[in-house]
């Protein structure tokens, strides 16, 4: 496998998905957005990637694919519950958030998740 890119892979719908790219953009990072239909949602997009940032329940056929990255994963979901619960630990590193989402508080769990190079020990965090 060929070493990661520095950039994140932001999977939600097309709205949604531009404004997170904007503001990860002026904070100086690479964004590539996809859209849940989009043929490029392919597993290796993703592990090609640092960070992925996924929506559910809008991507919720494509988070089955996360399962078994190495790089993190933050969850923007809708609501809480048992169903997101089980996607979290079916994920090794990951972070869920609730929308609406803080954008202060996302853009520095991202700076963080970024510019360290150990993540959480497994399972997830709710942020």
């Amino acid at each position: 496998m060929l070493p990661r890119e520095e950039k994140i892979v932001i999977i939600d719908e097309a709205g949604f998905s531009q404004v997170c790219s904007s503001i990860l953009e002026m904070e100086g990072f690479r964004a590539v957005t996809l859209g849940n239909g989009d043929p490029g949602v392919s597993t290796e997009r993703m592990h090609d990637a640092a960070l992925v940032i996924a929506s559910y329940p809008y991507g919720k056929s494509i988070v089955s694919k996360l399962r078994g990255l190495t790089q993190p994963v933050i969850l923007l979901c809708d609501h809480m519950g048992r169903d997101i619960i089980d996607v979290l630990e079916g994920l090794s590193h990951s972070y869920c958030m609730v929308k609406p989402i803080d954008y202060s508080r996302f853009t520095s769990l991202v700076r963080f998740l970024m510019n360290e190079k150990i993540y959480c020990n497994g399972g997830y965090r709710l942020v």
